[in-house]
């Protein structure tokens, strides 16, 4: 009887830690340094995320296949020029240069898109759409891995307000 429920018990420890393992591999958003990951432009020059300094800007990580982030993508270009208008969206995929570009094409965002050159995961991004939020002085004040409902006018208002 004590054997069985110490088995039990060691059970239920496992799975607790590998619950919250999970959890935090596909829920939270990773401690990136933005400032350190190499990414690039359509002419493969680098681009520098620093150079961003003194405005707010939204850092969307996103992949062409993945419906909830052609759904927050599509949302945030439907409110980028009446109430972002003071905002930079990056999107940064890991897919080709060529997927890049066909996928900016396709929708026609007035957003910065560049390519990450390496792959998500390699960086702790496991899940996505991944969010980050900077201030004018560069400083991450929020981060979110899923979808984030930007058409909710309160939630965009609190998200905006960070940004300052």
């Amino acid at each position: 009887m004590i054997k069985k429920n110490s088995f039990l018990l060691l059970g239920i420890g496992l799975a607790v830690i590998i619950g919250m393992y999970l959890y935090k591999k596909y829920n939270v958003a990773p401690k990136i340094d933005l400032s350190k990951i190499e990414i690039i432009d359509m002419d493969t020059n680098v681009f520098e995320i620093s150079s961003l300094k003194g405005k707010k800007v939204i850092v969307n990580f996103y992949a062409s296949w993945c419906p909830n982030c052609i759904e927050e993508l599509a949302e945030l270009n439907k409110i980028k020029s009446s109430k972002l208008n003071d905002v930079e969206i990056l999107a940064i995929t890991d897919e080709s240069l060529e997927k890049l570009i066909w996928f900016k094409n396709k929708k026609q965002y007035p957003f910065i898109f560049m390519k990450l050159n390496d792959v998500f995961p390699n960086i702790g991004i496991h899940s996505i759409p991944v969010t980050y939020l900077l201030n004018t002085k560069g400083e991450v004040v929020y981060e979110k891995v899923g979808y984030i409902a930007w058409d909710d006018d309160s939630n965009l208002e609190y998200l905006k307000q960070l940004m300052d």
